[in-house]
C-alpha cells in the first residue's frame, strides 16, 4: 500500500511542474517574431518583444532615406512598402517645361532631379567643351551669340599684333595653327615630299588638283584615258592634230575620193582617226551642223549633187539667197546652187525633203536627192 502512495506522489509532483512558466522552469524559449504567439512568456508577442527589434519583420522601411532599413534587399521607393509612399509616387521632373513635374514645391533647374540635366548647364564659350550637352561647343552653340569671345576679329598670324584681342599674337593664337605663316609651308606639287605635312604628297593633295603639274595629258596611240575626261587617244579633242592620229592624202569631209583608193572621206581608212569620223557623225548642209565641231576650224557644211551627202569647206562662200553662182560653196551656208525655172544659176535655200516648216511652201526636189530639196518660192 506505501508502494502505491509512493508512485502517486511522484506522478503528481512530475504534473505540476509541466504547469510551470518558462522563467519558472528555468527553461529559455526564444520568441518567434511573426507567430503573433507569446512564446517566451513575458507577456510581449512579436515586435512587442525586445528580443525582435532587430528582426526583419520588425523593422519598417522608411521610404526616403537611401537605407533598406527591413533587410529585404530593397531601398526606399524600391521596396514594396512603399508603394503606397508619397514620396514614391511623384511625377519625375522634366527640367525644361516650367513646371512643377513631381510636386515638391521646385521647378525645372531649381530642383535637384534636374542637376545634372543639361538644359540647367551654362555654356562656357572658350573652352572646347559642350557644357550644356546640346551637341555644339563654344561659339558653336547659339547660348554663345553675343558672347566677347565669339565675336573677335579674325587673327592674321604675320603681322606682329594681337588681333582678335585674345591675348595671343599671330602664331601663338590656336586661330593660327595650319597657317603657312605659322611653319606649315604651301605643298609644292612636283618636288616629291608632303611639304604641308598632311599626308598627301604632290598631286595627291588636294592642294594640287588645280595645279598646271597635276594636269595629266592625253597620250593618243596608248589606249587609255589619260586625262580622265572620258575620252581616249584619238577621240579626245586634245590629240587632234597629233601624229598618232594624223590622216593620209585623204581630205574626210569633202565628199571626193582625194587619194583615189575607192573610199570617200569617212569610209577611207585613211580617215579613221578623224574627229567626225571617230563620233560617226557626218555633217548636214541644211542645218550646217557638223564642220564646227570640229576645234579651231571655220568649216561650213556644204551639199554634194555627185554623193547626195554634206562635207565640210573653208572658208565657206558669202553669197546670199538668189545671187547668182557657178558652184555651191560660193553660197552662204545653207544654201545650195541650182538652175532656176530660166536656165539660170542661183543660190537656193536648201531644205529636207521629209522636214516640215523648213519652207514658205514646199520643199522641192530640183536635184534628185532622197533627202534633201530647195525651197519653193
Amino acid at each position: 500500500m506505501r508502494t502505491h502512495v509512493f508512485f502517486l506522489g511522484v506522478i503528481l509532483i512530475v504534473a505540476l511542474s509541466g504547469c510551470n512558466s518558462p522563467e519558472e522552469s528555468g527553461t529559455q524559449v526564444r520568441e518567434i517574431c511573426g507567430n503573433e504567439i507569446d512564446d517566451n512568456g513575458n507577456d510581449l508577442i512579436d515586435c512587442q518583444d525586445p528580443e525582435c527589434s532587430d528582426h526583419i519583420l520588425c523593422n519598417m522601411e522608411i521610404c526616403d532615406n537611401g537605407i533598406d532599413d527591413d533587410g529585404d534587399g530593397f531601398v526606399d521607393c524600391d521596396d514594396q512598402d512603399c508603394l503606397d509612399a508619397a514620396g514614391c509616387n511623384a511625377t519625375a521632373e522634366i527640367c525644361d517645361n516650367g513646371l512643377d513635374d513631381n510636386g515638391d514645391g521646385l521647378e525645372d533647374c531649381e530642383d535637384p532631379a534636374c542637376a545634372d540635366h543639361y538644359s540647367c548647364h551654362l555654356e562656357d564659350c572658350d573652352n572646347g567643351i559642350d557644357d550644356d550637352g546640346d551637341g555644339f561647343v563654344d561659339c558653336a552653340d547659339q547660348d554663345c551669340i553675343g558672347d566677347a569671345s565669339c565675336n573677335l576679329p579674325e587673327e592674321i598670324c604675320n603681322n606682329g599684333l594681337d588681333d582678335n584681342g585674345d591675348g595671343h599674337t599671330d602664331c601663338d593664337d590656336v586661330l593660327c595653327a595650319g597657317s603657312s605663316a605659322c611653319g606649315t609651308p604651301a605643298e609644292v606639287c612636283d618636288n616629291g615630299t608632303d611639304d604641308d605635312g598632311d599626308g598627301f604628297t604632290d598631286c595627291d593633295d588636294q592642294d594640287c588638283f588645280e595645279a598646271v603639274e597635276c594636269q595629266i595629258p592625253e597620250i593618243c596611240d596608248n589606249g587609255i584615258d589619260d586625262d580622265g575626261d572620258g575620252f581616249t587617244d584619238c577621240i579626245d579633242l586634245d590629240c587632234f592634230g597629233d601624229a598618232a592620229c594624223s590622216i593620209g592624202s585623204e581630205d574626210c569631209n569633202n565628199a571626193v575620193d582625194d587619194d583615189g583608193d575607192g573610199d570617200i572621206d569617212c569610209d577611207d581608212s585613211d580617215c579613221t582617226y578623224y574627229p567626225t569620223c571617230l563620233l560617226g557623225l557626218e555633217c548636214d548642209p541644211a542645218s550646217n551642223f557638223g564642220c564646227s565641231l570640229i576645234p579651231g576650224s571655220n568649216e561650213a557644211c556644204y551639199y554634194s549633187t555627185s554623193q547626195d551627202a554634206g562635207y565640210c569647206v573653208d572658208p565657206p562662200g558669202t553669197a546670199a539667197q538668189d545671187d547668182s553662182c557657178t558652184d555651191t560653196p560660193e553660197c552662204s551656208p545653207g544654201l545650195v546652187c541650182v538652175n532656176d525655172f530660166f536656165g539660170s544659176k542661183k543660190c537656193k535655200k536648201l531644205c529636207h525633203l521629209s522636214g516640215v516648216g523648213e519652207c514658205e511652201l514646199i520643199c522641192y526636189d530640183a536635184m534628185g536627192s532622197a533627202t534633201y530639196g530647195v525651197c519653193l518660192p
